[in-house]
């Protein structure tokens, strides 16, 4: 896996020439499972570029309790909004899914973002996908039923682990993506794997019928499918500061 031929959405953007300049700041790492990266309330000192890896931003009340509000793969990066803004992370920064991710450090991220108008153009675009993503499952909460929103993620994850059908995922961590008890989220596992659409064993979840859980899943995805589309499709450059 070479930084000139990237996974990651955002750094296959980039023209070649900066790309390859800054190859030999680029790091790949294999992170595993529950793996920190990022503690609310510290400096940004890395942006993640996930290749294979699915990583989870958390939110954390007061009192402890924590629900993973964004899941990045290689669609996009983690800390790549911060590291030019605050530079102070208000999220918890995890691994859900293991596998590797490129690592660079704010600073010379910073002189990357600063010389890559690509890469100023990805990053714009990406914010504005965040920011539709966000409002849609807003909605979703609001209107679909926890087995549906259940399906969507499940399929969301599929997509995200290219198509890799056994997912490390328990059923603690769904019900902290999903918002909800981990009562409630059983319940949802257990009556998908009635319907055969998955199978369960310790620690993973295995999706079965594809096809079935598009059927049952919220139109949530289409919606974000076609947000995505007609985002990336958008041939504008970014506004300059």
């Amino acid at each position: 896996m070479s930084p000139s031929s990237p996974t990651n959405y955002l750094l296959s953007q980039i023209e070649p020439h900066a790309l390859m300049a800054f190859e030999g700041r680029l790091t790949l790492m294999e992170v595993i499972r529950g793996q920190v990266l990022q503690e609310p309330g510290a400096e940004v000192e890395y942006v993640y570029f996930p290749e294979t890896a699915v990583l989870s931003a958390g939110a954390e009340t007061s009192a402890g309790e924590i629900v993973n509000v964004d899941l990045i793969g290689a669609e996009g990066a983690c800390g790549a909004f911060e590291a030019c803004g605050s530079r102070q992370a208000f999220a918890r920064l995890a691994v859900l899914i293991p596998g590797k991710t490129w690592r660079m450090a704010a600073p010379a991220y910073r002189e990357l973002f600063d010389r890559s108008s690509a890469l100023r153009t990805a990053v714009h675009k990406h914010a504005e996908l965040l920011i539709a993503e966000a409002r849609q499952f807003v909605a979703c909460n609001a209107l679909h039923t926890v087995e549906n929103r259940t399906c969507r993620t499940l399929l969301d994850l599929f997509d995200r682990c290219l198509g890799e059908r056994s997912l490390p995922l328990t059923r603690d961590t769904l019900a902290q993506i999903l918002g909800v008890q981990r009562t409630t989220a059983v319940a949802a596992v257990a009556s998908l794997q009635r319907a055969g659409h998955i199978r369960t064993r310790r620690g993973v979840i295995e999706i079965l019928d594809v096809a079935a859980l598009r059927r049952t899943a919220c139109t949530c995805r289409d919606a974000v499918a076609f947000a995505r589309r007609e985002i990336q499709a958008a041939d504008h450059t970014a506004c300059e500061a």
